[in-house]
């Protein structure tokens, strides 16, 4: 585990605080992924930078990457239960404690730029009544999102077509692109991200799907030296952070503020260097290991864009059966709503300017909040 501990009382931008005197001053934000991860390096460590320097030192944050305090699969459970302040959780891991989540996430496959969807689910999850809802029945506070670029498959073994793809030992992410990877003749396999490489490398997965930042980091590139270059889904069900309610509740409203204004800033951070900028060096780096990309074949591109094309449709009698929500094309359509708000907002901002999403995070989500009742009870 690393322990690093963000506490700077940085002078340039410093926000006066006022009001009562402060409950506390510092809060723990824990992370069961490790140190090295985009997730852990911009949700966490450039986050607590960017809380100080909005707080004026007011509020600091201890941070733990690959923390033994939280786990992947109890991560929700965790955070309400107060072992960390902060911290994150992966809806799929939870589908039936986070069916709300779980359900707008049908449709990860049918969108394609991830700075629409961190923004978007940002919104989705903190205006709309029934995520609220559902984050204040399992004790959670939300604060923001993530997202990640196009999951792809990278294999230990080359996976270019239909037959192929035949009795391959899948790992994806969410309930959609498994339906449509059995449907093709592949068996998918439950493992979280901590434990893919292992499965890799013993066999027990043909492939995983990520991207191919995530790849380099987790150094898949060892056991999985195969990627296809074959879109298959974006994610980004659940959390990227999550407060203890007790703890969001002991904070003040000037502190609240600085923490979503860190949010803002990390989010975008996250997308432009982490996913989409690195995404691009990582391919390079990947090939230097003697990683192998592959072009998907006519027969393996027209099964995942027939399964695409349908899902919107399909989608609506998933989320009702599957996930028990009662008016799925009233969820549904809220969130493609939410998306295509963003997409006409960003739809002009280059993609490298991590300056202008921050902002636009900002005003169009955070500052419409009333932070003396958010999250509060």
């Amino acid at each position: 585990m690393k322990l690093l501990t963000c506490a700077l009382a940085l002078s340039i931008g410093a926000v006066t605080v006022t009001g009562p005197a402060l409950a506390r001053d510092s809060i723990v934000a824990a992370t069961w992924l490790p140190p090295n991860h985009q997730y852990s390096r911009f949700l966490y460590t450039y986050w607590a930078e960017r809380l100080a320097m909005h707080s004026g030192g007011a509020l600091t944050a201890e941070v733990e990457l690959g923390s033994p305090r939280v786990t992947a699969s109890s991560n929700l459970a965790e955070i309400a239960d107060g072992l960390a302040d902060v911290s994150g959780h992966f809806a799929q891991y939870t589908p039936s404690e986070l069916p709300v989540s779980n359900a707008v996430e049908e449709l990860g496959m049918t969108f394609g730029d991830p700075r629409v969807i961190i923004a978007a689910a940002t919104e989705f999850n903190v205006m709309d009544p029934d995520l609220q809802a559902e984050w204040a029945d399992h004790d959670v506070v939300f604060a923001g999102s993530y997202a990640t670029n196009h999951y792809k498959f990278i294999c230990n073994q080359q996976i270019t077509n239909l037959e192929e793809l035949q009795g391959a030992k899948l790992r994806l992410p969410g309930r959609a692109p498994a339906e449509w990877a059995n449907a093709a003749g592949a068996v998918t396999v439950a493992f979280n991200t901590n434990e893919q490489y292992g499965a890799l490398d013993k066999g027990a997965l043909t492939c995983t799907t990520t991207t191919a930042a995530d790849a380099y980091v987790r150094k898949l590139y060892e056991v999985a030296p195969h990627v296809t270059d074959l879109p298959i889904t974006l994610f980004w069900a659940g959390l990227g952070h999550g407060y203890n309610p007790g703890v969001w509740s002991e904070l003040t409203i000037e502190q609240r503020r600085a923490a979503l204004n860190a949010e803002a800033d990390a989010m975008a951070a996250l997308i432009v260097e982490g996913t989409l900028l690195e995404e691009a060096t990582a391919r390079e780096k990947l090939k230097e290991k003697g990683v192998l990309f592959h072009e998907p074949q006519d027969d393996l591109i027209a099964s995942i864009t027939a399964f695409r094309e349908a899902q919107p449709k399909a989608a609506v009698n998933v989320v009702r059966d599957t996930f028990n929500i009662e008016d799925p094309e009233a969820l549904l359509g809220r969130f493609r709503a939410t998306v295509k708000k963003w997409e006409e907002l960003l739809q002009d901002v280059p993609v490298q300017d991590q300056a202008a999403l921050a902002t636009l995070i900002r005003t169009q989500i955070y500052d419409k909040l009333d932070l003396a009742t958010y999250g509060v009870n």
